[in-house]
């Protein structure tokens, strides 16, 4: 009785059943994704202070802020991190 509940109780209304695990590794899924991106990054740009929001980051980053860095450098270095926050808004 005990399995029959607990089937019943995963059933999802779109015919798809779930179970416990698999939805805490589903949800865990993108942001153990966003992690790895973010570990990437932080390799990638060892000195940036990036925060824990890219997107906070990317709004409130100022061109010529990064010392010593020229225009060309900067917009590398933006570039970059755009393109970590893309990824991790694609989910791969």
């Amino acid at each position: 009785m005990r399995a029959r509940r607990t089937g019943l109780l995963g059933q999802r209304p779109w015919g798809r059943t779930g179970s416990a695990t698999g939805d805490r590794a589903a949800a865990a899924a993108p942001d153990g994704f966003a992690a790895r991106v973010y570990a990437e990054l932080a390799e990638e740009l060892p000195e940036a202070d990036l925060g824990e929001d890219l997107a906070d980051f990317l709004e409130r980053h100022e061109p010529g802020s990064e010392l010593g860095a020229d225009a060309e450098a900067d917009e590398e270095f933006l570039d970059t991190v755009r393109e970590a926050h893309e990824r991790i808004a694609r989910g791969y």
